[in-house]
């Protein structure tokens, strides 16, 4: 198996093309990179900034590059020995009028070979179409306003409104031909038959008769103005048509089609019938077989019917030996099944791990008793995720509910006195319940986990609604397979249930209550949740070696284009919590300096306003002024966060005077003043041990079981808020200049140019300089840290929790890993040890373990099984160690 070393994850996009990738390759193999992680890059939507908008599978798109220029990509990489490993999306693909199988379907209807591609109710309202949910207002008054009309290109005719454009279905196109009077076009469309003749030809000799013969041009033009002058003859023609266009907040009443989370403009496959999988992947797997893709993380796993199945075809087709990875949301204490065939996941466990061992665990009562004071109406997270899991389903997913509920309905669950209001609640009820994203039912009697979660899910649901004891009781029955109904039915209703589970969750937890429960925010992250607080190093260890016994390749991240924040943001908030009663006296003085300056004393609230304190900790630039684009950025943000968190303002019902309000509140913090006084004193020092942590994340990543990710530009320091910020262009003139100087740094040196890098942290150049080191070592040893043991090491009893330890070993190559997790206690804010600890023994190895080490950042030579806190902190602030 080829399996990367290393990843570094890219953003091609139209701003990040095909082009802009090699001008960095060379740059990338110098760093220590493996393997090309990139974004999808098949045809999406024109100007996608992500790639997970696909309108063809079968096309690299045309703003990243040309086919032939990935080739020519993938031959340099085979050149220098490094792979590309492509995320893919066979969930969903984008809602939109130029997606190619959507075309083929709005103009063919069942006649389409693409009609049961996608995961769609064709009998809703009996009428055979596909809801389309982008008016901005009900139809008639679209129609009205004259914002919705019949349109003409060289693709024929369509309905459009503003940039949304659906082809006209080929049925129809006999009746608009007819409103011109046009006898002879208007019989030949009259006689189609998809079963015998060829739409696409007919309708191409059309345009072509169209284009060339400048009468029937102007008939088309009169033809136009007649039909959009009347709403009579837009009905008639809209009748015709196989998607029914609708107001955007239908949706969260009804809706006839599965989409991706809340987004109406993604509409999701069903990728488990076989001729969706083969047609889907043919251009994917082709890719693989000629060798350009060596390997695959598949978006959105959780989105499928059923998942494994979709994995062991994909393994099928692909081979034992390829390398594949999924995006899986794994709760705390969950674990991803063993009998998947791939090699692990995208890397949100090993985040929240690792952000979860550099937070002090001590202070967590110290913050929540804070915290309650600031927010005493959320103060306990488990209920706030319920209320907002159900909000979610009710308000924003009332569509999918009542599709679930009429879905129970049709399978005859429930017996005829059960069909009330009663048993519709208890089913919500239950769905917002799940501990977990999902299970994955096969069959009769389930998994022993997977009974367990259900009966958690009933526990959590009847804890909140004891009135509906009667009613949970029916449908955990229902979904063990113990009531007395059919059990293929029963079985059926559960895993589709658990295609909606997985959004619930998402859009309840990430998407509106991390915005909401503000306690010590680093947590409020994707794989990671608020609900823990810290975690020892006993924990750290038992993770890690879990974690080598069942998937040792998994991917271990620290950014993605998901995260809420940037790493090193994150690292800094993580601080916090080892200064604890500190912090909040800061938050204490701020919160009356905050008073004087706080419009009409109601923007932000409290909880907004603790909330802005920590991300000002975070994103406050390491050097320099916070100018205009920061306050452009920041503000960007908070729009996100109010309106993410539904309480004073939301994406459905935006209050743009009461944002405006809390951007002006932060642009007066930021003015040069009280506030900025205090807060620019505290944050030296929390940028300096904010920096330690990261460097300590940074190691854990690349030397910890599992294959570690950059994400593009995150070699450098990484303060950024969530996407789209996140996705702004990366300065790489500047860390290819830092990298060839780093790399100049020599032996007799070494010791001066370390100096140089604490002394001057705030550059980046220090992280670069970690991060490329531990990457030599990673190539150097490759087998040590792919299969090789994970052995943890007891630190001195002072040190216990404050310094994690670790040694990788295979056959007789060692390598040793220690780093400070807890930092204000061992550093100064500098990023030098403390002058009271450096002579005190942190470490001392045990029997059988070499004692001739050489320090990877050091380039220090010891011959010693016993190590002080100088010995591996004096010049730099980690230790890699290797005894050859």
């Amino acid at each position: 198996m080829r399996n990367p070393t290393s990843t570094y994850r890219v953003q091609l996009s139209p701003e990040f093309t095909f082009d802009a990738l090699q001008e960095i390759l060379d740059y990338l193999e110098e760093f220590g990179i493996s393997t090309i992680y990139s974004a999808p890059f098949f045809q999406a939507r024109r100007g996608s900034s992500h790639g997970y908008d696909i309108i063809d599978p079968f096309k690299i798109s045309r703003e990243i590059g040309r086919l032939e220029t990935f080739r020519n990509i993938t031959r340099r990489l085979q050149q220098k020995k490094m792979g590309w490993l492509q995320d893919i999306v066979p969930n969903h693909m984008a809602f939109d009028g130029n997606n190619v199988w959507l075309q083929d379907i709005f103009e063919l209807g069942p006649e389409s070979r693409y009609y049961n591609f996608f995961d769609v109710d064709w009998q809703y309202e009996n009428r055979g179409k596909l809801m389309a949910p982008f008016l901005g207002n009900p139809l008639q008054e679209v129609l009205q306003k004259k914002e919705l009309q019949l349109g003409y290109s060289k693709r024929g005719f369509s309905v459009n409104y503003f940039d949304h454009n659906y082809a006209a279905s080929a049925r129809s196109y006999s009746k608009i031909l007819s409103t011109a009077g046009d006898g002879k076009w208007s019989e030949k469309f009259d006689k189609f038959s998809g079963e015998k003749e060829n739409w696409q030809e007919l309708k191409e000799f059309f345009v072509r008769e169209v284009e060339k013969t400048p009468e029937l041009r102007k008939e088309i033009n009169d033809l136009l103005k007649k039909v959009n002058a009347s709403e009579e003859n837009l009905n008639e023609i809209l009748d015709l048509q196989y998607f029914l266009p609708a107001h955007w907040k239908k949706t969260e009443e009804e809706i006839n089609y599965r989409r991706f989370f809340t987004i109406n403009d993604l509409i999701c496959l069903s990728v488990e019938k076989k001729e969706v999988y083969e047609s889907y992947h043919r251009f994917i797997l082709q890719l693989c077989e000629g060798n350009l893709i060596t390997g695959l993380r598949i978006d959105h796993i959780d989105g499928l019917f059923d998942p494994k199945g979709y994995l062991e075809n994909l393994r099928e087709s692909l081979g034992d030996d390829f390398y594949i990875s999924i995006e899986k949301i794994l709760e705390w204490d969950e674990k991803l099944p063993v009998h998947w065939p791939v090699q692990g996941t995208s890397g949100y466990g090993f985040l929240a791990a690792v952000n979860q061992v550099l937070t002090d665990g001590e202070s967590e009562e110290t913050f929540t008793s804070a915290y309650n004071k600031i927010n005493p109406r959320n103060s306990e997270y488990a209920n706030l995720v319920y209320k907002q899991k159900l909000f979610i389903l009710k308000e924003r997913m009332g569509g999918e509910y009542n599709n679930l509920w009429e879905l129970a309905q049709e399978l005859e669950l429930l017996e005829k006195e059960s069909k009330n209001e009663h048993f519709k609640e208890a089913l919500g009820a239950f769905l917002a319940a799940f501990p977990v994203y999902r299970i994955y039912p096969e069959e009769y009697p389930l998994r022993k986990r997977q009974g367990k979660i259900i009966e958690t899910a009933y526990q959590n649901a009847l804890e909140q609604n004891e009135n509906l004891k009667e009613q949970l009781e029916v449908w955990k029955n229902v979904f063990v397979g113990e009531a007395d109904k059919n059990r293929d039915n029963m079985l059926y209703f559960l895993q589709r249930c658990q295609q909606f589970t997985g959004p619930l969750a998402a859009k309840g937890a990430e998407d509106t209550s991390f915005y909401i429960f503000n306690k010590l925010i680093s947590h409020n992250e994707v794989g990671d949740s608020p609900e823990n607080f810290g975690l020892n190093v006993s924990g750290f260890h038992e993770r890690m070696r879990k974690r080598m016994e069942d998937f040792p390749l998994s991917i271990n991240a620290t950014s993605t284009h998901d995260t809420k924040r940037g790493e090193d943001a994150r690292m800094r908030i993580n601080v916090l919590s080892e200064l604890g009663e500190e912090w909040f006296e800061k938050v204490k003085e701020w919160k009356e300096i905050g008073t004087s300056i706080r419009e009409k004393g109601t923007a932000p609230d409290a909880n907004e306003e603790y909330f802005i304190f920590q991300m000002l900790i975070g994103a406050w630039p390491f050097k320099g002024e916070p100018g205009e684009e920061f306050v452009d950025r920041s503000t960007a943000y908070l729009q996100k966060v109010l309106r993410e968190a539904k309480e004073n303002s939301s994406w459905a019902a935006p209050d743009e005077e009461y944002e405006n309000r809390v951007y002006d509140y932060l642009k007066s913090l930021l003015k040069k003043g009280k506030f900025r006084s205090s807060f620019l004193d505290f944050q030296e020092r929390i940028k300096g041990y904010g920096a330690l942590k990261s460097l300590s994340q940074s190691v854990l990543k690349i030397t910890a079981p599992g294959i570690p990710d950059i994400y593009q530009g995150s070699e450098c320091w990484d303060l950024s808020y969530v996407d789209p910020d996140n996705r702004r262009p990366v300065d790489y003139t500047y860390r290819k200049n830092v990298l060839s100087e780093i790399k100049a740094f020599s032996s007799e040196s070494i010791k001066e140019e370390l100096k140089g890098l604490k002394l001057n942290f705030f550059n980046g150049k220090i992280k670069m300089y970690c991060i490329h080191r531990a990457l030599q070592v990673r190539n150097s040893f490759k087998e040590v840290f792919e299969v090789g043991e994970y052995i943890p090491l007891e630190v001195s009893g002072k040190y216990l929790e404050t310094v994690l330890a670790f040694a990788r070993k295979q056959g007789d190559k060692y390598v040793l890993v220690i780093v400070p997790v807890l930092v204000t206690g061992l550093f100064d804010h500098d990023l030098n040890l403390k002058n009271s600890v450096g002579e005190e023994e942190i470490l001392k190895l045990p029997e059988g373990f070499p004692q001739e080490w050489k320090n990877a950042f050091s380039e220090e030579i010891f011959d010693i099984k016993q190590f002080s806190a100088g010995d591996l902190f004096e010049h730099f602030p980690v230790a890699l160690l290797t005894n050859s």
